[in-house]
């Protein structure tokens, strides 16, 4: 799993979802357009609700992924091997999920309590 601040969306490599999950997932009503990691263009058509685990954290309610048919196999020219998920800025955000240079990635939650007046 990488986890990448400068993302908009969580996204989901669709081989591994299938290969975990089967095809469970949804088709959206209107394609979202969006940009891989090494700059390719390309239209997500396909979502799933999953509950992300972060450090044996349960990330709850559930998040809305896309599933791409098309995953960046090259960046900068170099062949590598992306992680079959890749978590976004808003995922993050939601979660509480913060990337610290000396432990790694953290849950310290996030939340807020709405009240009626």
């Amino acid at each position: 799993m990488l986890f990448d601040a400068g993302s908009s969306y969580t996204v989901v490599q669709r081989a591994f979802f299938e290969r975990s999950f089967g095809a469970s997932w949804e088709r959206l009503s209107k394609p979202v357009k969006l940009y891989l990691v090494n700059g390719e263009y390309v239209e997500a058509d396909k979502y799933a609700q999953v509950t992300i685990i972060v450090g044996g954290v349960e990330l709850l309610p559930p998040e809305t992924v896309l599933v791409l048919d098309e995953y960046a196999e090259e960046v900068e020219g170099a062949r590598v091997k992306l992680p079959e998920v890749m978590v976004g800025a808003g995922t993050m955000d939601k979660y509480g999920i913060l990337l610290d240079p000396r432990e790694g990635v953290k849950v310290v939650g996030a939340g807020f309590l709405l009240s009626s007046s």
